[in-house]
């Protein structure tokens, strides 16, 4: 009999305990955005939850979680905000919209220029089609023919348009070819002489793939010229809108821990903006407290106080959590603070686990989307997660420690003569790194450097 009261009673416990503690994981993977989301619907549906403006330290940790809930009530001053908005310096600042969305689109920068241009009417109208019709690239995919035929006008008024449209921002909009596209900014630049339009018309194939020997013999020139105008052409830009393509899908990063260096020592400081402070609204428990209200309406303010509870606790234990996994990785990589990539050590999510007496899970949750800004950037955490890579003196290193040994190596090179792979390979093992060439060919690809045939230079 004993022994099934306590197995009922345990049954009733992780029945209890469940859904707190499965609240609290979702909350410790949300990302800085959907944690904000998170507490903005909550708010919207929990009259008692509010965010607070007494921030307190940041980057203190509360290790005596939980809180004792009776002294906090009454610490807390309420802040009078009948809409039950959220309290930052600067609203705008935190704006989901406005952290995602950037510049005009292409079409809009176009009719823009469009509108200072000196035109009728009917001329404007068969601008406005071609700029309608280019893709995000900046091409027009219709031929001048094609245009006429919808418009019902004459061709040569469309090849008016077309001009005018290649004379405006970005260089190269309008074309309807990589050659035209090519052509249009070397005039622009003042560059397009007779050499440079055959090299792009008869020999772009062979610039690309660095030919340049092929190209000086059947061009009867020297093959210093050749290098000089492939340079040009290899600075060009191939997809003139791409830059307003993208605009629409650029995601400001705010970081939801910051680490700073102060002498030798690195002091650390979770954002409250991405990881805002909850309190109850003094104003509903004074209701609570001192008012008689309805049974129904009392049982409906103390289950939204317990649901406050809940979350308020979770998003704590996130900001703990995270403060912890994030002390681990300074500690960790302090190399990489002070040195940079190539001293980046090997580690796991076990070792952190460690370091932090969490389970793996909640470590791996814990860095799940989140970022850390440190004096060396902006990092995602999982950046630092990495196997250490196989050497014959058996100290540790990284793939990313590995390829700034090989950018570095690449760096130094004899342009005339780049080295190969199997080269590269070679001097990483006189290092004490053993790895094949396919790797260093594999690492390279994933840095975008390319082949000692296309690196390879004539003066």
């Amino acid at each position: 009999m004993k022994l099934k009261f306590e197995a009922g009673m345990n049954q009733s416990q992780k029945a209890a305990i469940a859904p707190e503690l499965n609240q609290a994981l979702k909350v410790l993977q949300y990302s800085s955005e959907e944690l904000y989301r998170f507490i903005q619907h909550e708010m919207e549906m929990n009259p008692l939850l509010e965010i607070s403006d007494e921030s307190g330290r940041a980057g203190e940790e509360n290790d005596d979680f939980p809180v004792d809930w009776k002294e906090y009530f009454s610490s807390v001053s309420y802040h009078d905000d009948p809409d039950n908005t959220a309290y930052y310096e600067d609203e705008r600042d935190f704006s989901y919209e406005n952290m995602v969305y950037g510049d005009i689109t292409l079409h809009e920068h176009l009719f823009e220029q469009l509108k200072d241009s000196n035109i009728g009417h009917p001329d404007k109208r068969i601008a406005s089609f071609i700029i309608e019709n280019l893709d995000d690239n900046g091409y027009l995919p219709l031929s001048k023919h094609e245009i006429a035929s919808i418009l019902d006008v004459d061709r040569n008024s469309v090849s008016r348009m077309l001009r005018l449209i290649q004379t405006f921002d970005p260089p190269g909009v309008g074309a309807r070819s990589l050659r035209e596209c090519m052509l249009i900014q070397l005039a622009r630049m003042g560059k397009l002489d007779s050499t440079a339009k055959i090299m792009i018309l008869e020999h772009l194939g062979d610039i690309a793939h660095n030919r340049l020997v092929l190209i000086s013999r059947k061009l009867g020139i020297s093959i210093q010229e050749v290098q000089r105008i492939s340079d040009v052409i290899r600075s060009l830009e191939p997809k003139p809108g791409r830059k307003f393509a993208g605009s629409r899908e650029i995601r400001y990063i705010k970081p939801d821990v910051i680490v700073k260096r102060m002498g030798n020592d690195y002091y650390i400081s979770v954002q409250e903006h991405t990881t805002p402070r909850l309190r109850i609204n003094q104003a509903y428990m004074k209701i609570l407290k001192e008012t008689s209200l309805d049974p129904g309406d009392s049982e409906y303010l103390k289950e939204k106080l317990n649901k406050a509870y809940c979350i308020m606790k979770a998003v704590e234990q996130r900001r703990n959590t995270i403060i912890k996994v994030s002390r681990s990785i300074v500690e960790r990589q302090k190399g990489f603070l002070d040195n940079g990539p190539h001293m980046l050590k090997p580690l796991s999510l076990q070792m952190v686990a460690y370091d932090c007496g969490l389970h793996v899970s909640t470590v791996s949750r814990a860095i799940d989307n989140k970022y850390i800004q440190t004096p060396r950037g902006i990092f995602d955490m999982k950046y630092f997660f990495t196997g250490p890579v196989e050497t014959a003196g058996g100290f540790e290193i990284t793939a990313v420690g590995v390829k700034e040994m090989i950018r570095s190596i690449i760096a130094g090179e004899n342009l005339r003569k780049p080295l190969s792979d199997q080269k590269i390979s070679e001097t990483l093992q006189e290092k004490g790194i053993d790895i094949s060439r396919r790797t260093v060919a594999k690492y390279r690809q994933q840095m975008g450097i390319a082949n000692s045939a296309l690196r390879k230079r004539y003066y």
